[in-house]
Parts: structure tokens; sequence; C-alpha cells
């Protein structure tokens, strides 16, 4: 990451108000003893420079926080437009899991979500660091080039991206890419051949963990000697209707349809779901269906979904190490980058391909299910 010589300094801004460090450092820790025209010319060059003090730094060797923050970038909308109310479950697990881990290790979360705007997310983060009320953050992006990054490295805030990948910073992400490519490799074994992809969008912005699960997608279908048709590689909004819609679109023409169906998030693999029964298409026996989060409703839709595994306790426990290890100084970057395997949870909506362990999580009757890992 970039060294601290090359951020904005207190020397900086004892350069731009025409003063001393040492003075700076008083306007910050005692403005009471510096006359009010001095104190106002330099609280002028910090709002001009954008100064903010080593908050995290500071608040070690006094007044600790205690808090992290959970930085959302991006609008976040309600699923199907019916309330305002989050449907989002993957995110909100997320929220879930990093405050149960940050209570562990004896910090507060604090949860945000703020515009994709550069210089309104930066100005709210700005405060929240100067304020003194969060530590370090965990910076949840769609993209791993999203413009606010390189801003908080400049800042020297301390943060960690979740969920996706920039060599430049701390990282934790789950291999999207072998994922899919292992959910290629489990339909091959289970006799499918014509295997849809669908990813997801919405607004016309698409995260690089969706183009990662294509790429794998790809990858697999090119070592299994498989074709991919073009049409069956589309994208729906992340919602259960769009899944449904996409699922009868594909699957109408008994003649020419794929025999699976990959969709990147449950949500839309449960719409589709639905939509194959009203067609009276049977799953997985006529198409297969396999999602992506491996929610506990999976185990009861009917059938049970297939499911990739998604890691957000581990990621978010490494999160808030690196994230601590930054805020302490002691962090390095080549070991505060870290990818997570994805499993695979065989159930009902793939074909049975051979005997395998069945998953500790269920909680299922043994009687009643069909659930195994990959």
């Amino acid at each position: 990451m970039r060294s601290a010589a090359s951020r904005i300094t207190i020397r900086d801004v004892a350069k731009r108000a025409g003063v001393s460090f040492q003075t700076v450092s008083l306007v910050l820790n005692h403005p009471e003893r510096v006359a009010d025209e001095t104190r106002e010319r330099v609280k002028r060059a910090i709002d001009a420079l954008g100064f903010v003090p080593s908050m995290a730094a500071r608040s070690l060797r006094s007044h600790p926080t205690r808090t992290l923050g959970c930085i959302f970038f991006g609008p976040r909308a309600s699923y199907d437009n019916r309330s305002f109310q989050i449907q989002d479950t993957y995110l909100n697990n997320v929220v879930q899991m990093l405050t149960r881990v940050a209570d562990s290790a004896g910090y507060a979360l604090l949860q945000r979500n703020l515009p994709d705007a550069d210089t309104d997310a930066l100005s709210e983060i700005h405060h929240l660091f100067a304020a003194g009320r969060i530590d370090g953050m965990v910076a949840v992006v769609g993209k791993g080039s999203h413009p606010i990054l390189p801003e908080l490295e400049r800042q020297g805030f301390p943060f960690v991206v979740f969920g996706t990948t920039n060599a430049k910073y701390p990282f934790v992400v789950q291999a999207n890419d072998e994922a899919t490519a292992r959910i290629v490799d489990h339909l091959h074994a289970g006799g499918c051949r014509r295997i849809a992809f669908i990813g997801g969008q919405r607004d016309g912005h698409v995260n690089d963990d969706v183009n990662d699960r294509l790429r794998g997608f790809m990858r697999a279908m090119k070592q299994h000697r498989m074709r991919v048709d073009k049409r069956w590689l589309t994208a729906g909004d992340w919602t259960l209707a769009s899944g449904h819609r996409i699922a009868r679109e594909l699957c109408e023409d008994e003649s020419d349809r794929p025999d699976a169906l990959i969709f990147a998030s449950d949500r839309m693999a449960l719409g589709a779901l639905k939509g194959l029964h009203d067609l009276g298409v049977r799953v997985p026996d006529d198409v297969a269906v396999v999602g992506f989060d491996n929610m506990q409703y999976d185990e009861f839709s009917i059938p049970s979904l297939t499911s990739v595994h998604s890691p957000i306790h581990d990621m978010a426990v490494a999160a808030v190490k690196f994230l601590l290890a930054h805020i302490e100084g002691k962090a390095k970057l080549a070991e505060c980058q870290q990818f997570f395997e994805a499993p695979l949870v065989v159930r009902e909506s793939t074909p049975a391909v051979h005997a395998l362990p069945i998953t500790p999580a269920s909680t299922t009757p043994k009687s009643r299910r069909r659930s195994a890992v990959l």
C-alpha cells in the first residue's frame, strides 16, 4: 500500500497555513491554546487539503473508539419493488457476520450505505474518521477498480476490500471462477451437455464476482469440449421474477432448450424452479438448476436447490483480522489478501452423480434429503 510519506501530513497542512507543524498539532489536540485567527487559518488549510489525522493511531494511544465501519458503496434497493425493505439476503448476511466477528474481537460495527459519487462518499468517510467514530473500515464494492479505493488509500484510511479483488489493497473474496467450474464438472458428470449461464445485473451494473463466475463457466465448458450457445448466456436482475421469466424463455421449446441452468444467485434460481414447474418441466430429469449463496431456504424448495456455499463467516474473520493489523500498523499487504474456496452443496435439483458425505450443516431429516458437498 502507499507509504505514509506520500499521504497528506501535518507538515503539508503547516506549509499551507504558513505556521509550524507544532502549531497544527496544537490546533488538533489543544485548540484552546491557539489564537482564533491562527486556528481558523489552520482549519482552512485542513479543509483545502482534505487532511485527516490518523484517528486510528491516535485512538489506540489515547481513547479508542473500538468501532469498525462496514461501508457499502452504491445504492441498495429492495428487490421486486414491493417495499423499502432491503431483501438482499447475501449482503445482510455480510453485515451479520462482520458484526459477530467484530464483537468477538471487542469492537462494535457501524454500517453505512454510501452513494457511488466519489465526492459525497469521501466526505462522509472523512467525517466518520475525523469525528473518531470508526477506527477502520470494510469496503464492500462491486468492482475492484472502484475509484473510491485509491482515494481511501490517499487519505490514509485503514480499509479492507470485501467480496472482490484489487492487487494494490487488502481483500477477502470467494473463488468464484473455481466455484462455477466445479458446477460445470458436476453437471457434466451427471450427463448435462447443454448448459446455460444466467448472470446478474441491475441498471446495467455487473459486479466483478459475476464476471469471475462467467469466466470459470467458459473455461470449464471448453475443458469438457461442450459448446457454449450464446443464446443461453444471459442475465437476470437478481429478482425471483427474473429467474422465473428466464427459465420460461429458455425452456419453453422442448426441442431446443438447455438441460441445465446455472444462476448467479439462489433468488433467481428459486424463481426458475417455479417457472419450470409452470411449464411442466421436471427438475432435474429434464433440466437441472443450480444457484449461488447456499441460503437456508434452499433445503426447503421443491426440489431442494443445489447451490454454491458462500464462506461469508470465514471471510468476515479474515477481514477483521486484516483490518486490525492495518490499524495497529502491523499489516503486510501480501499477508492480507485471501481467496476462499466456495464448495458446491449438491441437493435434488441436479442429477445424482455418486455417493458423497451428507452436508454437516444440513438440518433436514436424513431420510428426506439428498445433500452432499463437492
